[in-house]
């Protein structure tokens, strides 16, 4: 029990690091090579670059295309669908809804500073990831070996 919310507090911390992975390939296809960002989004989700991140693109997406919502309303309803299979705590979704809001309303040197600050973001969100992973997550793996134990003694 222990070594799988440890996990999950690892998996939080990689989780952020990909997503800044794909804020830099927004970065590149939109403002360097000006491309639409439905077009980006199907990319990320047929190219697999997104990992866990990569049904919410494929959402995003599709919800684009299909009911012309704008592109901060899609990640929305994609990220509130997705939200159980992300290894996410609450307070990082809610941060997140932000993002698509300022994505495709505005020219591509805003976009690039959208898309720079929402990386800042992410690495703060990544750092305290990483700390609560190293810190609680000792503390899981300890405390579920110790109840481990404890059960052997109650069972003998």
């Amino acid at each position: 029990m222990g070594m799988m919310l440890s996990a999950r507090l690892k998996a939080r911390q990689l989780a952020f690091r990909k997503l800044k992975d794909i804020l830099l390939f927004l970065e590149n296809e939109m403002c360097a090579l000006g491309k639409p960002l439905n077009k980006v989004f199907e990319d990320l989700a047929k190219g697999n670059y997104g990992g866990v991140w990569t049904p919410v693109f494929h959402r995003s997406g599709s919800i684009l295309k299909e009911q012309s919502l704008d592109a901060g309303s899609a990640w929305r309803i994609a990220l509130e669908e997705a939200a159980a299979a992300l290894p996410l705590a609450c307070e990082d979704l809610d941060l997140l809804k932000d993002f698509g809001e300022l994505l495709g309303k505005s020219d591509r040197e805003m976009q690039q500073a959208v898309l720079n600050m929402e990386k800042e973001k992410l690495s703060a969100m990544e750092q305290k990831a990483k700390e609560a992973a190293e810190t609680t997550g000792r503390l899981y793996r300890n405390l579920g070996a110790l109840l481990g134990a404890a059960m052997v003694i109650l069972l003998i």
